[in-house]
């Protein structure tokens, strides 16, 4: 008796425990909203196709996150870029070498009901987009091998595309789109 009671409590303890943040997929309560958060531990990385010096620019981020408020679920695509997107463009974002069909994005995290993003922001000056997406676009994510984004960089010399990609074969995609 008195070890199946101490047992009880182990689970009840380790249930309730954090998720790491390098969990594949995890879910957290933003404490201002009341939103439940299911999102990667960590973001898909995606490494730009030119040579950067500063570091802080050569990644791109990528991931998907599911709000639920109050049994109100909803998707979402979420992408964070280190570049200064040239004025009225926006991010191509393919999957397999097929661009993904997505509407207009929110730049903040209020899109998508929140107060700050789900993710950590790399880095401070990265150019958000948030787009609400459907379950058999997480599917397509989910198969994902090649990830990539294209986008329009405003330079000092200029306009540029810049791309992000990524050779994936992640199975926390795969994972997050099965739940």
């Amino acid at each position: 008796m008195a070890m199946a009671l101490a047992c009880a409590l182990v689970t009840s303890i380790l249930g309730c425990a954090a998720l790491p943040e390098d969990a594949p997929v995890m879910e957290q309560l933003d404490n201002e909203t009341g939103v439940t958060i299911a999102r990667l531990g960590r973001p898909m990385e995606l490494y730009r196709e030119t040579f950067q010096r500063n570091p802080a620019g050569r990644f791109a981020f990528l991931a998907p996150f599911e709000t639920n408020q109050m049994g109100a679920r909803e998707l979402f695509l979420w992408a964070a870029l280190p570049v200064d997107i040239a004025d009225g463009t926006e991010p191509d974002i393919e999957v397999n070498g097929k661009q993904l069909a997505l509407g207009k994005p929110g730049r903040q995290a209020d899109f998508a009901g929140l107060r700050t993003s789900p993710y950590k922001i790399p880095t401070p000056w990265s150019a958000m987009y948030y787009y609400k997406v459907d379950q058999a676009l997480v599917e397509t994510l989910g198969g994902a091998t090649t990830l990539s984004i294209r986008v329009t960089e405003q330079t000092k010399d200029g306009t540029t595309i810049t791309v992000f990609a990524s050779s994936v074969v992640d199975s926390r995609l795969e994972e997050f789109a099965a739940r």
